[in-house]
């Protein structure tokens, strides 16, 4: 009944922007929000969240705190909140994260690596009386 539109990597505010027909060849590095409509060379090591776009080819290990990506990723994802994989998404590389969510027709191959943040271990732990640190 409300089924969940996917045009896209997420929208909001994104700090910076690498535009459609722009090519970066080196490392990126940002304290904030980084949205991708062109092609990177290089590792993007992010303090916010990634948005890879569709069209977007990234060369790249990514790391950042949430990342949603529609294009191509080649390289390791290290996300340390929640990794969408959209419909059109193209990953080759090891991912790991706390969350993820894949749509169908994503294509990943690589190792996958999901893992409770230490807060959410913790609070699910407690609520089903076992010991968080088993």
């Amino acid at each position: 009944m409300f089924a969940r539109s996917e045009t896209g990597p997420k929208g909001g505010p994104f700090e910076s922007l690498v535009g459609k027909g722009m090519e970066i060849i080196g490392s990126i590095k940002s304290k904030g929000s980084l949205r991708i409509e062109g092609s990177v060379e290089g590792d993007i090591d992010c303090q916010g969240d990634v948005s890879i776009g569709d069209g977007a080819s990234v060369n790249a290990g990514v790391k950042a705190h949430d990342v949603t990506i529609a294009g191509s990723v080649n390289g390791d994802i290290q996300c340390s909140g929640r990794l969408e994989l959209l419909s059109s998404a193209r990953v080759c590389g090891d991912i790991s994260s706390t969350m993820l969510v894949v749509a169908e027709g994503a294509f990943l191959s690589g190792k996958t690596s999901v893992t409770q943040s230490q807060k959410r271990g913790l609070a699910s732990g407690k609520a089903n009386g076992e010991n968080p640190a088993k």
